[in-house]
C-alpha cells in the first residue's frame, strides 16, 4: 500500500475521483486548498514528506526546494493543463513523474473563448448595464459583426483547434501563428498560417491560446499590442503572463484597442486592479475549463495517472522524462 496526498481546492468535492482514490486501497491524505509545499505544517507536512504520491491542482511554486519537501514521491499528477507551477527538470532529477491532464477540458475552454469573444465584441456587457441604467438599445453604441470578421489566434493546441472549429462556423476568417503548424487541418478550415505580427496586425479578434514557457512568457507585449487595429479585441483564455498586463491595461484606458476579454492574470487569484474600472473590458476568475463535467473528468483523470505510476505503468500524460524507473 502507498501513501497519497491530495492538495487541491476542489477534488475532494468531486465524487468520482474521491470513490477512485478510496478503491485504490491506498492511504489518503487530503489538504484543502492550494496550498504551497512549504506552507504545509504539522501532519499534513509529516504527509507530504511520506508521500509516494501527490495529486494536486495549480499549487504555486513548486521547485527544487519544495521538491525536496516531497523526498519519497515518484509521481506529482496535477489535475491541470498547465505545467508553469512546477520545475520539470527539478522533478525529473529526483525521480518523480510529473503529468497533468492537457485536453480534458480543451472543448470547454474554447467555447468559453468564444463566448468571450461574443460578449466582448457584440457588447453583452455594455448593454446589461445600459438596461440596468434605463437606457434601451437606441442609446448605446453599435457592435462588431462577428460574421466575417478575421479571427487571430496565437497557439494551435487541442483547445485552439477546438475554437478554431467554432470560428469556422461563425463564417470567420480564421489567421494562426504556431510554432508547429498543421497543413492538413489548415487546408480542412482554411487557416493561413502566419507570424506574429500579421496576425495582431490584421486580426478583428487575437485569441491566446499558447502554452506558457521561457519562449512565450510576455510574447504579447507593447510592441504587438501596438500593431493591433483600433476597432480590434483580445481575448485570454491561456495564461496571464502571455500578455504585458500593463501594456495591455494602458492600450485600453488609451482607447488604443477596442477591448479585452480576460480569465487569466499575470497574478492570481487577481483582487484588485485598473482594469475593473474599465467598460470595455470582461474579466473573469480563471474559470474557462470549470463546467461540472469537466473538473470531474480532470480530477479522474490525475488520479489515474497517479495510480499508473504506482501501479509501474508509463502514464499517458507525462509531462517529463525523469531518471527513474517506473515501479521499482
Amino acid at each position: 500500500m502507498s501513501k497519497i496526498i491530495v492538495i487541491s481546492d476542489s477534488l475532494h468535492e468531486l465524487p468520482a475521483a474521491v470513490a477512485a482514490l478510496r478503491e485504490s486501497g491506498h492511504e489518503l491524505t487530503f489538504v484543502e486548498g492550494l496550498v504551497p509545499f512549504p506552507e504545509l505544517g504539522g501532519a499534513d507536512r509529516a504527509a507530504l514528506r511520506q508521500a509516494d504520491a501527490v495529486v494536486m491542482g495549480r499549487v504555486m511554486g513548486t521547485d527544487a526546494d519544495a521538491l525536496a519537501l516531497a523526498p519519497a514521491a515518484r509521481v506529482i499528477a496535477l489535475h491541470t493543463s498547465g505545467t508553469d507551477n512546477i520545475d520539470l527538470e527539478a522533478a525529473a532529477a529526483r525521480g518523480i513523474a510529473v503529468t497533468n491532464v492537457k485536453g480534458v477540458n480543451a472543448e470547454q475552454c474554447a467555447e468559453f473563448s468564444i463566448g468571450l469573444m461574443l460578449a466582448i465584441t457584440r457588447q453583452i456587457r455594455r448593454g446589461d448595464i445600459a438596461i440596468r441604467k434605463g437606457l434601451w438599445a437606441s442609446q448605446t453604441s453599435g457592435s462588431m459583426d462577428v460574421w466575417g470578421a478575421t479571427f487571430g489566434m496565437v497557439g494551435l493546441g487541442q483547445i485552439g483547434r477546438a475554437a478554431a472549429r467554432r470560428a469556422r462556423a461563425f463564417g470567420m476568417e480564421i489567421l494562426c501563428h504556431t510554432r508547429t503548424p498543421d497543413p492538413a487541418f489548415g487546408e480542412e478550415l482554411g487557416i493561413t498560417y502566419c507570424d506574429l505580427d500579421t496576425v495582431m496586425a490584421r486580426a478583428d479578434v487575437v485569441s491566446i491560446y499558447a502554452s506558457l514557457n521561457p519562449s512565450t512568457r510576455g510574447m504579447i507585449g507593447e510592441r504587438e499590442i501596438a500593431l493591433m487595429q483600433p476597432h480590434a479585441y483580445l481575448v485570454n483564455i491561456a495564461r496571464g503572463e502571455l500578455v504585458d498586463e500593463a501594456a495591455l491595461t494602458r492600450a485600453l484606458q488609451q482607447d488604443r484597442i477596442a477591448g479585452a476579454a480576460l480569465d487569466v492574470f499575470e497574478v492570481e487569484p487577481l483582487t484588485r486592479s485598473p482594469l475593473f474600472e474599465l467598460e470595455n473590458v470582461i474579466v473573469t476568475p480563471h474559470m474557462a475549463g470549470l463546467t461540472n463535467r469537466a473538473k470531474s473528468d480532470a480530477a479522474v483523470t490525475a488520479v489515474r495517472n497517479a495510480l499508473a505510476v504506482l501501479e509501474g505503468q508509463t502514464p499517458p500524460n507525462l509531462m517529463n522524462r525523469p531518471d527513474m524507473k517506473v515501479g521499482v
